[in-house]
């Protein structure tokens, strides 16, 4: 009996002290997470966004407002703050430029704020992947009563038995790949949405710039037609204009007026998907600091990884470098090596896992008996092939959607940087790239109106012809800023190689 208590005793202390040395070792250290201001493709040379780390108490962010029922107390726990609405806050002027609206769309926007937090389950998966699963276990029977009177006075029955379960497949490294390539993908994907939202930023900032500049247009055209009416119904009066003159002016001016409410309304729409994606109060009050015809607009020259020398414009195959070096595409690429390694895993679950330690039994009889056991399934009914076969297939599906992925990615990059070409060249072969200057010749067409010696269909038409020159030229600009969005999000380049 004294011997089994030393023996219960010693396996006892042998578990608390490996378990204590598990717990006093230090943890391996974990690559470091990417910070919450990512530099995407599209970053530029703006002010970086200062974004304060959340500080980390046992692991768990703001542990104080998290309660569980299992840490449920009597004692009186202050209540988590409340969210505070953004619609209840006081309305500020905020002056963007093209810059803090890429980056204040990259630091505040809600569902790339929410996204970011995954990045921390993927290591959470991480850390669960590199612990070994199994722990030992030991199993103890006494039987202290034994009815044997024909067998005379014996010792009490008892036995000690202590195994470990052991991977012979190394499923382990298995694990760690799949949970690897899935954080990998977690921060691909990241890295993806931050790229669709500099592009979205910037098409919602030049779309902005387009309305106000249409809307200024708008202004002005009315205002020019207001003038007019009021010089026409003067003249009509002193009886030098006829009463149709009057009539087509006044019936322009209405159309002015509706087309002013319907620019004004635009523009403010603009500037409301404008704050949606920065993630500003519809309260704000948003002002522009840029101009969509005073931003220097670049051709951009595509090099390949490595290359010293320019490539051609024209090249298809360095589109396909930076296609290749989507974000998207990589995130896909990243799934396959999570399903290469599930298919590993499965393969390495055919080869059964054995459970073995050592064994001690004392019998009634005072024998003693010392050795160790061993214990495996045997793969019979279930030889793990099914399971390996739907990996399989999981393989070439991953496979084949990161081909079809990249395949998209290639040609929304050769539509992208073709429109921007297109687009570009227009605005150049127009000569409306610059300021547009009035002909002398109209200059004094109010002048000569005012003096009777024009006819109003001359002013007019005259008028005409250079809202609708200047609303041609916007419109080219326009064009060229939708497409640099384009080649932003398609192709991944970086907006200072678009845009300044």
């Amino acid at each position: 009996m004294p011997k089994l208590g030393n023996m219960i005793g010693v396996i006892f202390l042998a578990m608390v002290g490996c378990r204590s040395a598990d717990v006093s070792r230090p943890q391996a250290a974990l690559a470091p997470a990417s910070p919450t201001n990512i530099t995407v493709a599209a970053s530029l040379s703006a002010p970086a966004i200062e974004t304060k780390e959340v500080e980390l108490v046992s692991g768990i962010e703001n542990e104080e407002s998290i309660m569980t029922l299992a840490a449920t107390r009597l004692d009186p726990i202050e209540p988590p703050p409340q969210p505070v609405s953004l619609l209840n806050q006081p309305v500020r002027e905020s002056n963007f430029n093209l810059m803090d609206s890429i980056s204040t769309g990259l630091a505040q926007n809600p569902d790339l704020v929410a996204l970011r937090r995954s990045e921390g389950v993927g290591i959470g998966v991480l850390g669960v992947a590199e612990t070994y699963p199994y722990n030992p276990f030991v199993q103890v029977r006494a039987t202290p009563y034994q009815d044997a009177p024909a067998a005379g006075q014996g010792t009490m029955y008892h036995y000690v038995l202590l195994m470990q379960r052991i991977e012979l497949a190394h499923q382990r490294q298995f694990r760690e790949q799949n949970a690897a390539s899935s954080l990998n993908q977690i921060r691909w994907s990241i890295h993806s949405a931050e790229l669709q939202n500099v592009g979205q930023s910037a098409r919602f900032y030049f779309t902005a710039l387009y309305q106000r500049d249409l809307l200024q247009l708008a202004e002005e055209n009315h205002q020019n037609n207001l003038v007019l009416k009021d010089t026409l119904k003067k003249q009509l009066e002193a009886g030098q204009a006829s009463e149709a003159d009057y009539e087509i002016v006044r019936i322009d001016t209405q159309s002015t007026a509706q087309q002013l409410r319907l620019a004004k309304a635009s523009y403010e729409t603009s500037l409301r998907d404008l704050k949606r994606q920065l993630g500003l109060s519809p309260e704000t009050d948003l002002m522009l600091a840029d101009r969509l015809t005073d931003l220097q607009w670049k051709m951009p020259t595509l090099v390949a990884d490595g290359g010293d020398q320019p490539c051609k414009m024209n090249d298809p195959e360095m589109i396909s470098h930076w296609a290749a070096s989507r974000p998207d595409v990589l995130a896909a690429l990243a799934n396959v090596d999570a399903a290469r390694a599930n298919l590993g895993l499965a393969s390495a679950a055919k080869i059964p896992d054995i459970q073995v330690g050592p064994y001690y039994q004392r019998s009634r009889d005072q024998s003693t008996y010392l050795g160790f056991q061993l214990q495996m399934d045997i793969p019979v009914l279930n030889t793990g092939r099914p399971l390996e076969r739907q990996r399989i297939y999981e393989l070439n599906q991953q496979t084949v959607v990161w081909r079809q992925l990249f395949r998209r990615a290639n040609l929304e990059a050769e539509a992208a940087w073709q429109r921007y070409r297109i687009a570009y060249d227009n605005l150049k072969v127009s000569g409306l790239d610059q300021p547009i200057k009035t002909p002398e010749a109209l200059e004094g067409l109010d002048r000569q109106f005012r003096a009777g010696e024009v006819d109003i269909t001359r002013v007019v038409q005259a008028r005409n012809s250079i809202i609708q020159n200047q609303r041609t030229r916007l419109d080219l600009y326009n064009e060229l800023s939708q497409a640099a969005a384009d080649v932003i999000t398609s192709v991944g380049l970086p907006v200072e190689d678009v845009v300044q």
